[in-house]
């Protein structure tokens, strides 16, 4: 995690001497409470701070028939509690991804126990879900026609085929229709338990008092009982498939495709975000350089080629799984320019990377990271995340030393091992009619050398 100090990073052995001279460190405060309940601050100074909690019951712990009942019991909560919010000030909202529900508050440091007490009582379901689910079906509705949460929604149900994994974050108008208020607490009951969840604030907060109201806000969690294991999460099976949505009116195609990635923390993670900083990003729309005079490779092939004009690299890890691919939008025409020069330059990171595009890829990898970090909300989400996934705070100094350890047969290694003729999972939507098919792609996904 970073502060808004900067102080030399302490020592960690040999792997230390390979970070950064000199980085933002900050002394996390995390402690487990006898409930299970996981509690971390940053205490960092200053006027405000940002309290957050990250609770371990997304869209992948629901049902078919249930799902969107996430997303319902936060919407729910966010309208039962507004009269407390706006007295409250600041900021206060939420979301839900396919791992979490994330209640976070951004406040004044006087305010801190008042919003820590208030994220204790969001987590928690309400009698009247009515509310909570016209709040959902209208982010379906503004969702249906932002095409890249549109890719994004499909081609996890495309890698993720039959599987909670691949389930809408927000459900379906159908089943978000038919959910009770029965049916939120039911989750509630089964998922929204102490030993899933974990709050974390950074900013103006004292890391005893903090934790002193966390235990009093979250202290009415249900817990296991004594020597009872907590049931598994269905196994997010990853498999080669292909959606296509063929809209001719559209005015351009949106293409996203990708191989299975590498869970959080695993070997292969710190790899493949080195790759993503190489491969880096681009879009016409908002760029004042333009793609050909980018440093990035794929930028300068596709600008050269006139081929897709704006894609970004897919980088989603989770607690057991992840994709790694590319998303780019591009004219009708420019389709299987926009595809091949996309996997030549992946497949290219299993042969041809070399030490200093490694050691400039780090370097951008860190300047991101530094600015993710810089805020009190970076770093109580990161802090959250980490202990979440991983079951422990990753510090900064652990997580620049990861960095550096990589080198370029790292990162050929890690591409071998996720993009070297292995199947993909591709969504596309638009003017698609040139955009080649699923085995055009996939024999793409390897080189024949001799």
């Amino acid at each position: 995690m970073l502060s808004s100090v900067l102080r030399r990073a302490p020592s960690l052995g040999p792997r230390s001497a390979r970070c950064m001279s000199d980085v933002v460190v900050a002394d996390a405060s995390v402690a487990a409470t006898s409930s299970g309940l996981n509690v971390a601050s940053i205490p960092t100074g200053g006027e405000t701070a940002t309290i957050t909690a990250w609770v371990n019951a997304g869209s992948r712990f629901e049902t078919a028939e249930t799902n969107g009942v996430a997303s319902v019991l936060l919407s729910s909560a966010l309208q039962n509690k507004a009269g407390e919010i706006a007295a409250l000030g600041g900021m206060v909202n939420g979301s839900v991804t396919r791992e979490h529900m994330i209640f976070e508050a951004k406040v004044l440091k006087e305010n801190v126990g008042k919003a820590t007490a208030l994220l204790g009582e969001l987590v928690k379901p309400v009698a009247d879900v009515a509310a909570g689910k016209a709040s959902v079906e209208a982010v379906q509705r503004a969702a249906a026609h932002a095409p890249a949460d549109v890719i994004m929604q499909h081609l996890h149900d495309a890698a993720f085929l039959d599987t909670p994994m691949g389930m809408p974050t927000f459900g379906t108008p159908e089943t978000v229709a038919a959910l009770s208020a029965d049916d939120v607490a039911a989750f509630a009951a089964s998922n929204v338990t102490a030993e899933r969840t974990v709050v974390a604030a950074a900013g103006a907060v004292d890391p005893a008092a903090f934790q002193g109201a966390a235990e009093q806000a979250f202290g009415s969690l249900p817990t296991l009982p004594a020597g009872a294991v907590e049931a598994a999460v269905a196994p997010a099976v990853f498999t080669g498939s292909d959606k296509r949505m063929r809209f001719d009116s559209m005015s351009s195609a949106h293409v996203a495709f990708a191989f299975e990635g590498a869970a959080f923390g695993s070997s292969d993670f710190y790899p493949l975000l080195v790759m993503q900083a190489y491969l880096g990003s681009f879009d016409a729309s908002s760029a004042t350089i333009p793609a050909k005079n980018k440093t990035s490779k794929l930028a300068i092939d596709q600008g050269e080629q006139g081929a897709a004009t704006a894609f970004k690299v897919i980088n989603q890890s989770y607690k057991d799984t992840g994709l790694f691919g590319i998303y780019f939008n591009a004219a009708d025409n420019r389709l299987e320019d926009s595809t091949w020069y996309s996997l030549w330059n992946l497949v290219r990171l299993c042969h041809k990377t070399s030490d200093a595009e490694v050691e400039f890829a780090k370097t951008q990898l860190k300047a991101k990271i530094a600015e993710d970090l810089s805020s009190n909300s970076g770093l109580a989400a990161d802090l959250a995340r980490s202990i979440s996934l991983s079951g422990r705070a990753v510090s900064t100094s652990e997580l620049l030393a990861e960095i550096d350890l990589v080198d370029a047969a790292a990162v050929r290694a890690t591409a071998k091992k996720v993009i070297n003729d292995e199947d993909h999972a591709l969504a596309a939507v638009g003017p698609i009619y040139e955009l080649p098919d699923y085995n055009w792609i996939r024999r793409r996904s390897y080189w024949l050398r001799y």
